[in-house]
């Protein structure tokens, strides 16, 4: 079985920030994501908190990057957004590794369902190289939608 690209990742959620840590990353893409009616006004208070006590980086992958669970009560809309990192920086595995992620994964559910639904399309994308690095490489819009015109598949399995 395959996915397209465009079953992950909706162009008009993909941003890119100069910023050099994680708090200062969400504090720029909490206001977006607010503005947008993605989350509510306690986006970016609760995810600096919980990075605290649940570290979101991802080891053994291609890329290094975070995935973060925004919590259901914050999440106004399904989806999940991509944070390009043009300066990576240092984050914390749930393992105590470090990683420099290049890019963040928020993942944003309003329902349990949803939640463990937008899970497994994550899982499928993070064990999926070609398509991951395809992501996390592309910094545009413009680029999203080539690569989504181009169907880029992804297998699951």
């Amino acid at each position: 079985m395959y996915r397209l690209i465009t079953e992950w990742m909706d162009a008009n959620r993909m941003w890119v920030t100069e910023q050099p840590t994680f708090e200062l990353a969400v504090r720029a893409i909490g206001l977006e994501l607010e503005r947008r009616g993605i989350v509510d006004e306690t986006f970016t208070r609760v995810v600096i908190g919980q990075e605290r006590s649940i570290p979101s980086g991802v080891t053994d992958v291609a890329v290094p990057v975070a995935v973060v669970d925004v919590p259901i009560h914050v999440s106004k809309q399904d989806g999940i957004t991509l944070l390009h990192l043009n300066l990576p920086f240092a984050m914390q595995t749930i393992a105590g590794e470090t990683i420099r992620a290049e890019a963040i994964f928020f993942i944003t559910a309003t329902t349990e369902a949803k939640k463990s639904a937008l899970h497994k399309l994550m899982d499928d994308l993070l064990m999926d190289d070609e398509t991951l690095q395809a992501l996390v490489h592309v910094q545009s819009r413009t680029g999203l939608y080539h690569l989504q015109t181009m169907e880029l598949k992804a297998f699951s399995y």
